[in-house]
């Protein structure tokens, strides 16, 4: 008799929700996992000149110590984490790292498993004069760059993991994150910033970190950029960009900041995902039609009373835009023969794979076979993590139908199964047969005949390991064979 299982796909479902016991899912980043949170008040990340008040001769300048406050969820075990720096608003005027919806951002951050800071940024300008508004906006830029090259410094110390820093701002600080991204070479430095005193380059102030202070992700809030020429084609790492479209502060479209012409023009959020999206750059957007700046209810990034509606709907967007920054991808190839399926890993960035074949039975290979022994319908899930315990799945459904054929016999044996280098086929039967050997994918690798009642010997010693098949062209049988 000839046992056969055909397999058809049925049902590919990218993501699933799915609670499998033996999976190890984790709700970190996504929801808050640690009970407590510890915070390192007035951490001096840099120091640099900052202009005095008030305001009206750039070259009256005075040191000044750079602060952040770090927070980090107590207790945790994990080595390298995440981070977000987070810059507040207050139009390069006012405003500090204590302002309320900074500390919101860390302090939630931080609970759900990332490093956070809030960071204190040089502040003073003349509001009549574009030249002293445009080098404020630089020293805020130099600044939120020192910031990150201040982790990158102290990533042991902080367990800081330097591939994924990302930028948080709201109004100045929003512009401060935009010129992280789509300022970064000498070249696009503003004139304005050449005279005296020059202000150096982008990553020439606040601390001699040799490191780049480019972050790795930016969310803006209600920011803007100088031009949207800055932006290029390569300009491809994760933006995400919230506004709304009544801004009158910081107008959602091309406009001065707060209406006032002795400002540079600037190019609002609008504008910036637009020339992303002509580049084939698709900026993440939450833009709120008839709203206006800071449009989840602090006034300078304080509330005046409680947060209103849109500070969760805004808070879930970061949350999810952060998280899928550093998650893995799932995504896996499959080639079924018979009752034999291997699965081939394509995720991307990942360091853990776990596989459920829905029958009961698992694997952590990256790449595994799988061979299903009955009927039915089987929901197979790839879970892969990485180092940071972000994770992914992919899931099908495979459906095995058990049928028996009485028609045919088998007349060839294979052995020994399994084999490394020599293996050997007899023929049981009274005529001539002709034997193709095939891989998993159906392939025909060679064929042989095999005089009755004869035995061949055949060199296998090329092949590589895994599963092949032994067809025989009269009856359509199969036999399975092991290469080790």
């Amino acid at each position: 008799m000839n046992k056969r299982i055909l397999l058809f796909l049925l049902l590919i479902i990218l993501t699933t929700e799915a609670i499998i016991a033996q999976i190890p899912y984790n709700s970190r980043y996504f929801e808050s996992v640690f009970d407590e949170i510890t915070i390192d008040d007035n951490v001096i990340y840099g120091n640099a000149p900052a202009i005095n008040f008030p305001y009206f001769d750039e070259n009256n300048t005075s040191p000044q110590n750079l602060l952040m406050d770090i927070f980090q969820p107590l207790g945790d075990t994990l080595e390298h984490r995440p981070a977000i720096i987070c810059a507040h608003s207050g139009a390069f005027l006012s405003g500090s790292k204590e302002v309320e919806d900074m500390q919101a951002f860390c302090d939630s951050m931080a609970h759900r498993g990332y490093v956070t800071a809030s960071i204190d940024y040089r502040l003073g300008m003349s509001i009549i004069s574009a030249s002293s508004s445009t080098r404020a906006v630089y020293r805020g830029i130099q600044d939120g760059r020192a910031a990150i090259r201040f982790f990158k410094e102290n990533a042991d110390v902080y367990g800081i993991d330097t591939n994924n820093i990302y930028l948080l701002g709201s109004s100045a600080g929003a512009y401060i994150c935009q010129h992280n991204f789509f300022m970064d070479t000498e070249d696009d430095r503003p004139s304005d910033t050449f005279t005296s005193p020059d202000l150096g380059c982008l990553d020439c102030s606040g601390n001699d970190f040799q490191h780049s202070g480019k972050a790795n992700g930016i969310i803006a809030l209600w920011g803007a950029l100088k031009d949207t020429s800055l932006i290029i084609s390569t300009d491809t790492l994760p933006v995400f960009l919230a506004h709304g479209t009544a801004d009158q502060t910081v107008p959602f479209g091309f406009g001065y900041a707060f209406g006032n012409e002795n400002f540079p023009p600037t190019y609002g959020s609008g504008p910036v995902a637009e020339q992303l999206a002509s580049y084939g750059n698709t900026a993440e957007t939450y833009f709120v039609w008839g709203e206006g700046h800071e449009f989840y209810g602090t006034d300078n990034g304080n509330w005046p009373d409680q947060p209103n509606q849109y500070w969760d709907s805004v808070f879930n967007k970061v949350e999810d835009f952060a998280l899928n920054i550093h998650k893995p991808k799932a995504g896996f190839q499959l080639v079924g023969f018979e009752n034999i399926v291997m699965f081939t890993d394509t995720s991307v960035n990942s360091t853990y794979w776990y596989w459920d074949f829905g029958d009961g039975y698992f694997s952590t290979e990256q790449n595994p076979t799988h061979e299903y022994e009955s009927a039915g319908e089987f929901l197979t899930i790839q879970f892969v993590s990485n180092d940071l315990l972000s994770w992914d799945t992919v899931s099908i459904i495979i459906s095995s139908h058990v049928g028996v054929d009485e028609k045919f016999e088998n007349y060839v044996e294979v052995f020994p199964n399994p084999a490394t280098n020599n293996i050997f086929i007899k023929n049981i039967s009274n005529t001539i047969r002709k034997v193709d050997l095939m891989n998993i994918n159906g392939q025909i690798l060679s064929s042989e005949i095999i005089e009755r009642e004869q035995i061949k010997m055949l060199d296998v010693s090329m092949l590589k390991p895994g599963i092949y098949i032994f067809y025989d062209e009269i009856t359509g049988t199969r036999t399975k064979w092991i290469k080790q």
